[in-house]
């Protein structure tokens, strides 16, 4: 390059060629700057990138239970919402299936905590590999979990239930030597089309599972119930905690 400008000078004289030499050393410059800026803001995209990420994780943990590594429950009020509003909107059908480990202060009490909590992990890890890819699946507490199923009618979430109940029933959770065994009540609800004109609130379909569970557990557990919305054209409308007609699955 030095000597590109030195021949240049001797063609154009000295003067002319100290001059264009200064200015070819500014546009030297000019580039490595240009450069400098570029690797920075390179630099910069990518640092931003990393920080998009951290923030996501972040949210992303805020929206996992740990223990089990599934969604909890202040995920699963987000998209209960999200999902009402949309089912109200569109006319589609929502049910959700609330499910409840049988005795599980028994497996605790005779072999610890810890492996309580790996066997809810793992009871979670089943759910996940039963569950629809659009299905909400969380933790709502303790022993218990909540299968949200956007578009979803009765009789479908019944079908995944005792899919769910079957596949549990018959799973072995290893600890260690010891073989575990053990079995889930399930409650069922569903909101068609034209329940909406009575039912405002989300939380009425968890409700209406979780009372649907609880029969369950008062009549040998181990079983799905289904506890739809019902109502009647010109009949009073029920209070959300009035009796519903109901079913179980296994006699």
């Amino acid at each position: 390059m030095r000597n590109t400008v030195e021949l240049i000078s001797r063609q154009v004289g000295a003067e002319s060629g100290e001059l264009f030499e200064q200015e070819f050393c500014l546009f030297n410059q000019s580039v490595e700057i240009g450069e400098d800026v570029a690797e920075k803001n390179k630099e910069l995209f990518i640092e931003n990138l990393k920080l998009r990420s951290e923030i996501e994780k972040l949210k992303k943990i805020g929206f996992i239970d740990s223990p089990t590594g599934i969604y909890n429950k202040r995920y699963l009020q987000i998209r209960l919402e999200e999902e009402f509003a949309r089912a109200q909107r569109h006319g589609l059908p929502l049910a959700s299936i609330f499910i409840d480990l049988d005795d599980f202060k028994a497996v605790n009490d005779t072999y610890g905590h810890i492996v309580g909590d790996k066997l809810l992990k793992e009871v979670a890890s089943v759910l996940e590999g039963l569950c629809r890819s659009e299905d909400v699946l969380a933790r709502f507490g303790g022993e218990e979990f909540v299968v949200l199923m956007s578009g979803a009618s009765g009789p479908e979430a019944v079908a995944l239930a005792e899919r769910i109940r079957k596949k549990i029933a018959n799973h072995i959770f290893l600890s260690g030597d010891t073989k575990i065994s053990v079995s889930i009540s399930l409650g069922v609800s569903a909101i068609n089309n034209g329940d909406f004109e009575y039912v405002n609130d989300p939380e009425e379909l968890i409700c209406m599972a979780d009372r649907a569970m609880y029969m369950v557990k008062q009549n040998g557990k181990n079983n799905t119930c289904y506890l739809p919305f019902r109502f009647e054209k010109g009949a009073p409308v029920p209070s959300k905690v009035a009796e519903r007609q109901y079913e179980f699955l296994v006699p």
